[in-house]
């Protein structure tokens, strides 16, 4: 059974929060990458500088969010 789940993609067991998105609020980022270091599916890279998420790939885990030192992260309804 451990061998099963093993490879079943991390994706699966995450649910993306429905009419929400990720964002990256680029005023604030300045590219020191903690978040993509935490990122369980690596939706985010760094370019320019700069966090960019990939989102259609983005689960909506947070475990980034708070590794932010200038809280440029976040989850919002899509408008």
């Amino acid at each position: 059974m451990d061998m099963l789940l093993q490879q079943i993609p991390l994706r699966m067991f995450m649910v993306r929060v429905p009419g929400h998105v990720f964002v990256v609020d680029e005023d604030r980022c300045f590219g020191c990458a903690a978040c993509i270091a935490l990122c369980p599916v690596d939706a985010l890279r760094l370019e320019n500088n700069l966090a960019i998420v990939d989102e259609p790939s983005c689960t909506h885990c947070e475990h980034c969010i708070p590794s932010c030192p200038v809280f440029a992260l976040e989850i919002v309804q899509e408008v």
